[in-house]
């Protein structure tokens, strides 16, 4: 899956670094839509089943699809290929970043490329096609809602104007705001998110969530539209407090919180609630525990650091070029060969006008520590996509900073600029898989030997 592995796969740490990339390659395939689907629905003698229950298809008057997010389409052709013979489908709207798959939607299903990270138009008419299927419902229907990471951006019916919710969305992620303050604020600009999506879908749901958010709540997943909210108005009114940008933002945003536009959001005990089984089907966890198998039977002792690390990106660099260091040198009482796996989402505060993403500006803010130890140091965007550039992470070590020092490329101001992509595209450190069709966040691998 990783499209330049082989390039990669250079120096003294060789080694290292061809078992850390093709440990993301397991973990990457173990997240794939296609085989997390048919862990939790498959097909059986007039219906299906899901999570151990039997659907019966005669029960329902009609059977729709509703599908938004990065892996939206392979969700979609993995679902429809399970229940192949055993369901058909009335109507479905599919709404993803971009579509690669050849294989052809039904006829009665509409394909659209929603806008991200910062809704656009298609956006909007993705939530409206979404709405307008929402409305066909009945007490007699089966929608099946199927989400993950992105799908927050690529679908929706805002309560301001556009132009003012993208620049209200792109100010926030660029004062290094979190995804749950993030959408604390989206969801009450939204008639899709924070429920909302379920108030107006009728009879049965099944959401089936790939998870892209640390913690992996159903609240926070593309903002979770089929689950309760536990935020408000006055929450996102202090998220735009905290950044600074009460005087910044539109007044039309500013105004649609303090009147509380819209009415609240989808709340806890709500029968609306009754009617829809919200399913996990891959998280930031599975592809770790597949990393963690791989390495372990590679002979590396393994140690798991959880799936929700989190903070500023050059921040949390500092933690692991410090394990590193000491790893190195022995300070750690591990065994060597070592592998440190983790997992979440790092956040970048955009200080210059460089191209990169969270992924390549953590490694390369590490990069000085790597200079004094004998470690590889990897991570990647499970969705194949590093904020603004065209790689999915990046993959440094020792030699990646002294080829950079002899060559004159000074990465500090490269790191200063936020500019990490053409940093590492001056050293052959990029990795790239091209769009991969899920999203769990991202995973990292810091594999330490001893010092020569």
């Amino acid at each position: 899956m990783i499209k330049n592995i082989n390039d990669l796969i250079k120096g003294k740490f060789a080694k290292e670094r061809a078992d850390a990339l093709s440990a993301f390659e397991r973990a990457l395939k173990r997240v794939m839509p296609e085989r997390c689907v048919k862990d939790f629905v498959r097909a059986g003698r007039n219906g299906f089943y899901c999570c151990g229950e039997f659907y019966k298809t005669d029960d329902f008057s009609d059977i729709n699809l509703i599908a938004f997010g990065k892996a939206a389409e392979r969700m979609t052709l993995a679902l429809l290929d399970t229940l192949s013979g055993a369901v058909s489908f009335s109507n479905g709207v599919v709404v993803s970043k971009e579509f690669a798959s050849p294989y052809k939607l039904p006829h009665s299903f509409e394909k659209i490329a929603g806008g991200h990270p910062i809704p656009n138009k298609n956006s909007l008419i993705a939530g409206d096609a979404i709405l307008r299927l929402a409305e066909k419902t009945s007490r007699n229907s089966l929608t099946f809602v199927l989400i993950s990471g992105g799908g927050s951006a690529m679908v929706e019916s805002p309560l301001v104007p556009l132009e003012d919710l993208q620049k209200a969305t792109k100010l926030i992620m660029e004062r290094g705001a979190d995804i749950k303050e993030l959408n604390a604020v989206r969801k009450h600009l939204s008639g899709v998110k924070g429920g909302r999506l379920l108030m107006r879908l009728k009879g049965k749901v099944i959401s089936l969530i790939i998870s892209d958010v640390i913690g992996d709540r159903l609240d926070t997943i593309a903002s979770g539209p089929t689950y309760f909210d536990e935020t408000t108005f006055s929450d996102a009114l202090n998220v735009i407090r905290k950044y600074g940008l009460e005087d910044v933002l539109p007044q039309t945003v500013i105004e649609a919180l303090k009147s509380k536009k819209g009415g609240e959001t989808l709340k806890n005990g709500s029968p609306h609630l009754d009617r829809v089984k919200n399913v996990l089907i891959a998280t930031n966890f599975d592809a770790c525990k597949e990393l963690k198998d791989y390495l372990r039977k590679k002979g590396y002792t393994v140690i798991y650091l959880g799936s929700s690390v989190q903070g500023e990106a050059r921040e949390v660099a500092k933690v692991f070029g410090g394990i590193a260091e000491d790893a190195s040198k022995g300070k750690l009482s591990v065994p060597l060969p070592v592998a440190f796996v983790f997992g979440g989402e790092t956040t970048v505060h955009v200080r210059g006008n460089g191209i990169g993403g969270r992924n390549e500006e953590l490694v390369l803010a590490a990069l000085p520590f790597l200079s004094e130890s004998s470690a590889v140091f990897a991570s990647i965007g499970t969705d194949g996509i590093d904020g603004k550039s065209d790689a999915c992470g990046a993959i440094a070590d020792s030699d990646t900073f002294f080829a950079a020092k002899e060559n004159g490329v000074d990465f500090l101001k490269f790191l200063e600029n936020n500019d990490a992509h053409n940093f590492f595209s001056k050293v052959n450190g990029l990795i790239f898989t091209g769009n991969t069709g899920t999203n769990v966040a991202d995973i990292a691998v810091l594999i330490v030997k001893r010092m020569q």
